[in-house]
């Protein structure tokens, strides 16, 4: 969607003035430069999509601006207005890109008529623009492949459901698609051809999400310099998929639902309801009606947007699949590393079934992709994917990957509930939650025995012993029965 912003440039100060009450009373953002000069720093610090600017003015004139204009950005349009018409000065207007021609004094209603028809040309340009983008990203990236029964049943559901304008909740570990077969749901329903607007909340401070969303409006905080649209209007006639949504603060879930309820959105700073037409897609990898009870995540908020759940299962849950990624990964990497890597042997595609892929999809592709790289032959072989070959130390390395996604789990927990309670010094808390028990456990399992525990944790005596004391960890209680 284009800010509907337009810059003014004329010596004239009542011209100016006029020109911009005019353009407010339509609903446009007017700006005004009294020159050519001044107008083109502004241009260099805000993007304006629509110039109406004179030709005769002290200093660098009309046309020369004009010409400048065009030549640092092809797709701005540009209104020309002069006080002598002549027909040279409509002529070079136009051979230089005008998109109009207007001659001085001139009705506003006259004005407001090209301003609406360069508009609309504007809004038809990015509408193709959009478009081209998406039909490439839809025939080069957004292929979703899948032969077994699960994968076949999103695909029947993506089917249902593409065209009917419905919200959709799409749940699965990390690396499974969820944004691939968002952009199916787009791709296939009435809203193709307008944007499709990915936003990874999670990725987002809290302190800048709102603005990123609803946008905001020129002096709504500070730094705030200039009008800002958010991805609500950004997205306007299309999809917005919102990725990690049960990371988003309370505040925003209230503002979200109603988004979905009365279809429109508020500026920070803003002075009234601005409505949006947008689909709603959703994607979390945590479990939301876990968070629902927990009374992390709004239950009014999370049954407007559970209207059709599609669950994506994990790889290794459909390792059938795996043959036909492995063959798409590579045909896809071939054109964009130009490798000359035309198969592989079978031993390979053995390693990559037995493998758990705990990144799952994502995973596979980034290892397809380096092993093209690295790969001098015409085959891939199991030394293409080094990180598949087991090693004498794989059980350790299982252990610790378990041991890892355990404290992620459980910390991704904390931290969000900690930030919540607008709590401070977490990182002390979590250090004491951890050691109090791993000391427990090291002493239990060695008896008590301070120099074998000191040895095992990889600290001296004396700072064992500190540590028992701060934490009031009872020796006696961890001594086996030999004392």
């Amino acid at each position: 969607m284009i800010e509907k912003k337009i810059l003014v440039i004329d010596d004239d100060e009542s011209m100016r003035w006029v020109i911009k009450k005019a353009l407010e009373k339509e609903g446009y953002q007017a700006d005004v430069s009294s020159n050519a000069e001044e107008g083109m720093k502004r241009l260099d610090k805000e993007k304006f999509p629509l110039v109406i600017l004179d030709i005769l003015m002290p200093g660098m004139s009309g046309l020369e601006c004009l010409k400048e204009i065009r030549r640092r950005d092809a797709k701005s349009l540009a209104i020309v207005m002069t006080a002598q018409a002549t027909m040279q000065n409509a002529i070079e207007a136009m051979k230089q890109g005008a998109f109009d021609y207007l001659t001085k004094p001139f009705d506003m209603e006259a004005l407001n008529i090209i301003v609406s028809k360069a508009w609309r040309v504007l809004e038809l340009n990015d509408e193709l623009q959009v478009l081209k983008e998406e039909i490439r990203e839809k025939f080069e990236s957004v292929t979703v492949v899948g032969e077994s029964a699960k994968m076949q049943e999103i695909f029947k559901t993506i089917g249902r459901i593409a065209e009917r304008d419905v919200t959709v909740l799409l749940t699965g570990e990390s690396g499974t698609g969820k944004e691939v077969i968002a952009r199916a749901l787009h791709y296939n329903s009435r809203r193709f051809g307008k944007p499709f607007i990915p936003v990874n909340l999670a990725a987002i401070p809290g302190n800048l999400l709102e603005s990123e969303l609803f946008g905001h409006e020129k002096g709504a905080f500070t730094g705030a310099v200039a009008q800002k649209t958010g991805k609500f209007e950004q997205a306007h006639g299309g999809t917005i998929f919102l990725d990690e949504i049960g990371d988003l603060e309370k505040n925003l879930q209230t503002k979200l639902l109603r988004v979905l309820q009365e279809k429109e959105i508020e500026r920070v700073g803003g002075s009234g309801p601005i409505p949006v037409d947008v689909r709603i897609l959703a994607a979390t990898n945590s479990n939301l009606e876990k968070r629902v009870k927990e009374g992390l995540f709004r239950d009014d908020l999370f049954f407007r947007l559970n209207v059709v759940p599609i669950h994506i299962p994990p790889l290794r849950e459909h390792k059938e699949d795996i043959p036909l990624l492995l063959k798409f990964f590579m045909e896809r990497g071939r054109k964009e590393l130009g490798s000359q890597v035309t198969g592989y042997a079978e031993d390979t595609l053995n390693g990559l079934i037995d493998y758990d892929w705990p990144g799952n999809v994502r995973e596979l592709e980034n290892m397809v992709k380096r092993a093209l790289v690295m790969t001098s032959g015409k085959n891939l072989t199991p030394d293409s994917f080094p990180s598949l070959i087991p090693d004498p130390s794989g059980a350790e390395q299982d252990l610790r990957k378990s041991f890892d996604l355990c404290i992620q789990n459980n910390l991704h927990e904390f931290v969000h509930r900690m930030i919540q309670a607008d709590a401070e010094g977490i990182l002390k808390q979590v250090m004491e939650r951890i050691e109090t028990p791993m000391l427990e456990m090291v002493l239990k399992e060695v008896g008590g025995n301070q120099i074998k525990a000191s040895r095992i944790l990889g600290i001296n005596r004396n700072t064992l012993r500190k540590k028992i004391k701060a934490y009031d960890i009872h020796i006696r209680d961890h001594k086996s029965g030999r004392g």
